[in-house]
């Protein structure tokens, strides 16, 4: 497995408790005088003069603007809500993903901030991750590497909780693997790549049954061996992919890259023939 090819790979997908934006529909330069939406009931298209919205009205039809994808709007409506109440914690938050999902990062980052520093916002594990990926699209991965540290600890803080609800625990503990992944991550890309892997051993330990830890364990510790320029076989990556794909049985890449690796040292032959014709079977599947 190449170097871009595990990078690609690497899983990472934003805690649920932080509202997600999809992309497109983006703009530099975006009218606050008027914005035009589509009324839920109805369907009739009316205008609204954002600047002159008073907080709820501009929160609310920024919301609006988020479920019909129109990140122009969420903006500017956004913007109004928080020039209504420069202290409220989810119209921060919500101006600051749009920010993010436009790729203003520097917005972006300014209005986390903003929010990490409320009461409200101390606490929250979801914007310390939220602040982690914006440092880490900046280019600036040891202070992500702080903050999704921070965001670590108010994850494990909430998973001791006894009263904590099984639907909430099981989004909880997704959240947690998610943000040691990105920590990983981050690791990764500062070079200090023995702690990158030691977060994914840590990892699969907190995530046993986490199949993408284990996947992403074995490609850091081949990105490791590489960096040394240590190509023989390696025990534990095997186990890892093994792991992996018992978890997963039906996932392609994780049969293909267990294959890859087993031929590519001279290992398992029989083993190698197997994996093969499941990957053509889940690969006809595909097809089909």
């Amino acid at each position: 497995m190449s170097k871009n090819k595990r990078k690609k790979r690497s899983k990472r997908a934003v805690p649920s408790s932080t509202a997600s934006l999809p992309e497109g529909n983006s703009s530099s330069n975006v009218d606050n005088k008027k914005q035009r939406t589509e009324k839920a009931i109805g369907k009739a298209e009316t205008e609204v003069k954002i600047d002159t919205l008073s907080f709820h009205d501009a929160f609310t039809t920024g919301l609006a603007f988020e479920q019909l994808q129109s990140l122009d709007g969420a903006l500017a409506a956004f913007q109004r809500a928080v020039e209504c109440d420069p202290n409220h914690f989810d119209a921060l938050i919500h101006l600051a993903d749009v920010h993010s999902a436009i790729g203003q990062h520097d917005a972006a980052l300014e209005r986390y901030k903003q929010a990490s520093k409320l009461k409200d916002g101390k606490e929250v594990a979801s914007l310390w991750f939220r602040l982690g990926v914006t440092y880490s699209a900046m280019m600036q991965q040891t202070k992500a590497t702080f903050t999704y540290k921070k965001a670590l600890e108010l994850y494990e803080k909430k998973l001791k909780l006894q009263d904590t609800k099984e639907t909430f625990l099981v989004q909880l503990k997704k959240d947690h693997s998610v943000t040691l992944a990105a920590l990983a991550e981050s690791f990764g890309e500062l070079g200090d790549l023995d702690s990158a892997v030691k977060v994914y051993e840590d990892a699969v330990l907190k995530h046993p049954n986490d199949a993408n830890m284990h996947y992403n364990l074995a490609n850091m510790r081949l990105a490791r061996s590489e960096n040394t320029g240590n190509t023989s076989f390696d025990t534990e990556v095997m186990k890892c992919l093994e792991r992996a794909l018992q978890l997963c049985p039906e996932t392609l890449e994780f049969v293909k890259d267990l294959a890859e690796y087993l031929e590519a040292h001279d290992q398992q032959p029989d083993r190698v023939c197997e994996l093969k014709r499941i990957a053509k079977d889940l690969s006809s599947l595909d097809l089909e």
